[in-house]
Order: structure tokens, then sequence, then C-alpha cells
């Protein structure tokens, strides 16, 4: 036989990703990625996130810092990109289908 008691369990309260915002112009997302509708397609392969980190890591914890920049997908392109070539990068614009 299995005996309960009734006891509360303190609620918790967690934070969840509704909404990105680009750091630089502002726009806001519609979700919590930067796409636009069903098949639309609007996403870097590094997720609109741009984040750098440094630091030490060992088997029992670590630290370190980091930098991170949302950018909306028109921001990434027109401001980054180009900022990007300017400073002598050598970026490939490709095509892709499935």
């Amino acid at each position: 036989m299995k005996l309960y008691k009734k006891e509360d369990v303190p609620a918790s309260t967690r934070e969840i990703l509704i909404k990105r915002k680009c750091d630089l112009c502002g726009m806001e997302s519609k979700s919590s990625d930067w796409n636009g509708g069903t098949y639309e397609v609007k996403e870097t392969e590094i997720k609109i996130t741009i984040k750098q980190r440094e630091g030490s890591s060992y088997p029992e914890g670590g630290l370190g810092t980091k930098y991170e920049i949302d950018l909306c997908p028109e921001c990434f392109k027109k401001r980054m990109v180009s900022w990007l070539i300017s400073e002598g990068a050598t970026i490939k614009n490709q095509n892709w289908d499935w």
C-alpha cells in the first residue's frame, strides 16, 4: 500500500525567450527567432546572434567573459557584411535551394 501526504511545492519562475530585438536598429522579431512566416526564411548560419567567449574551463568549473549581439537579418546583410567587406573580409554570396 502506498501512503501519500500533501505538501506545498513552491512555484518557480523561469526566463523564456519570446522575442528578439536588433541591437542596431531596434526591430523586434515576431517570435524567438527572426522567421517572418511559415514559408519565409530569415536566418543566418549564426542564428542572428554573434558572440565571443574567452576564459578558463576546468572539470570543476570555469569562468570568463563574453560579448553578445543580436542582429536582424537586414542589419546583418546591410551593415555587418558591408563593414566586414570594408575591413578586408572575403564573404561569399551563395544561392541555396532544397
